[in-house]
């Protein structure tokens, strides 16, 4: 007798990721040679990455984010907005509440989080908003786009990573945009361009 195995109970093939950059523990960049001081693994296998950054009033609190998506020949990469702006645009057609609700949700995370005080705190971060995001939010997640993990995890490091400098508005910018394209204010193409490095609004 043949019994019948749901997909959920089956084992997930394990993923393998280039050695170059991933040791099992920690990601590692290579020019220059250096360990993140914190690493991130999501449900989708992506692993993120945080490294000493030098910018801004506080260069030692600052933070550089990169990623490593599963391969063997995949490479240590810096995720640019337009990866989770899109994938929070796919949804928008059948989830657009859900949506909205979420960069509101960010939006006022961004208003009442404060920079890091040290580097001992930052390097001991535990994720604030992930678990209630994922957990509220669980129907979002789709097949052949970013696991809602990710994208809320990157929203909260970068909500973080630009607290350091006061005065700095490019990533609390780009959620407004978001939030006016959703409400019918702003036109697609502007989303995109918001999302662009280096835009300046």
């Amino acid at each position: 007798m043949v019994k019948n195995i749901s997909i959920a109970s089956m084992p997930k093939p394990q993923l393998t990721y280039n050695p170059n950059y991933y040791d099992g523990t920690n990601l590692m960049q290579l020019r220059p040679r250096e360990v993140a001081f914190k690493t991130y693994k999501m449900r989708d296998g992506t692993l993120i990455g945080l490294f000493q950054g030098s910018r801004g009033v506080r260069p030692d609190i600052d933070f550089v984010i990169k990623i490593l998506i599963p391969g063997s020949d995949k490479k240590l990469r810096p995720p640019t907005h337009t990866f989770w702006v899109v994938d929070l645009l796919l949804k928008i057609p059948q989830y657009k509440n859900e949506v909205k609700e979420i960069v509101q949700y960010y939006i006022d995370y961004y208003e009442r989080t404060v920079p890091f005080a040290s580097v001992q705190e930052r390097n001991n971060y535990q994720l604030e908003t992930v678990e209630e995001i994922t957990t509220r939010y669980a129907q979002l997640e789709q097949p052949y786009t970013l696991s809602l993990d990710y994208v809320a995890t990157v929203i909260e490091l970068f909500c973080k990573n630009e607290k350091i400098n006061p005065g700095a508005y490019m990533f609390r910018n780009l959620l407004l945009v978001l939030r006016d394209y959703i409400d019918g204010n702003k036109h697609y193409t502007e989303v995109l361009q918001a999302a662009m490095p280096g835009y300046r609004n």
